[in-house]
Order: C-alpha cells, then structure tokens, then sequence
C-alpha cells in the first residue's frame, strides 16, 4: 500500500479564504481528523492529466478545489476516506443552472479513483474498470460541492470504490460504484 501517493499539503490562503464562508466546508479545513493533500492531478503535465487540471481548472468550470484524506484507524480492517470540496461554475452546465451529468461522473471518477490510489502498492497504478453512476437530485450550478469516497473492499488486483456528491449538508446528489484494477505503472510513450 502507498500510504502517501500525494503529497500532504497545507490549503493555500487563498484557497481556504474561497471555502471558509461555506459552513460545512470550514468544519472540514477545521477537522483534525482530515489531512489536506495536494491533489496532483490538479496540476497537470503535457501529457498527465491535462483533462482535469488544464481544461477544466478555469474560472468557469472547477473554480476551486480542495482534497481531505481521513486514514483509517489501525487495525480496523476499514480503508482511508477521501473528502474534496469543489467549486463549480456555469461552465459545467448541462442544463440551465445544472451541472452536466457526464461532468459529474468524472468528478466521482477523480475522487473514487483519489480512494484506491491510497489503498493500491506503491509499485502498482490503479485505473477504472467501471463506473455506475445513479443520479439523485441535480447538481446546482454555481455552487460549492463535496465528493467523498472510499474503498469498500479488495479482491486481490480489484478495489471496489464507493463515491457521493453531496451538498455538504447530507443530500446525496449521485452515488458512484466503482471498479479499479491494480496495473504495472503506466508511463509515458515515447515520442518520435
């Protein structure tokens, strides 16, 4: 198991200062419990990861982010839980004020796919094998949403993920079962 596979990092100022007036988000920053973690694939390279941390990192679509993990307590046979408060912009609307289905399903891929990187050998990659998404309610758009997933079991080279959007305050907007399969570490293509 990869105990750290991203870095754990304090919340930039500006970060925490564009979350702390939403209530349910101040008690996350706040929760000695939680660690903060810079999520990597928020900041891409030219060929990892440029869909989330390029193309959809603007003023308009994920606005702002911040990734929580909760490490399990020893010995309890659970699995560390992933907590993200995103801030979403009209520019993943689907809808009029409602953020695209399919936009939420990469969210829960992100964060379900957050949950089995801290679970898998450091010397493995995980990547998505499935990924059953059941809406709930719409997800409002501008508006700050929280992601949560964790991994519910292993079988050998298969994590099975549960995920949520929520609004912070306990109604489940979509829930996400997933599948990641441990890989050999996948690397960069060569280029001609």
């Amino acid at each position: 198991m990869d105990p750290n596979p991203f870095p754990l990092d304090e919340p930039s100022s500006s970060t925490r200062a564009h979350f702390e007036s939403t209530p349910w988000c101040a008690k996350l920053f706040n929760d000695p419990t939680l660690q903060p973690f810079n999520n990597k694939n928020f900041e891409p390279t030219e060929t990892f990861n440029s869909f989330i941390g390029k193309t959809l990192a603007t003023k308009d679509t994920i606005i702002a982010s911040q990734a929580f993990k909760k490490p399990p307590q020893p010995g309890s046979g659970h699995f560390t839980e992933v907590f993200a408060c995103i801030s979403l912009g009209s520019g993943v609307n689907g809808h009029h004020d409602t953020c695209h289905g399919g936009f939420v399903s990469v969210l829960l891929d992100e964060t379900c796919g957050n949950a089995a990187e801290f679970e898998r050998p450091s010397d493995k990659s995980s990547m998505t094998a499935y990924l059953n998404i059941n809406y709930k309610k719409p997800v409002h758009t501008p508006g700050i949403i929280l992601c949560r997933a964790v991994v519910e079991r292993k079988e050998g080279k298969k994590l099975f993920v549960k995920g949520y959007v929520e609004d912070g305050n306990g109604t489940v907007m979509a829930t996400a079962d997933s599948l990641f399969i441990l890989t050999a570490p996948v690397k960069p293509m060569e280029r001609l």
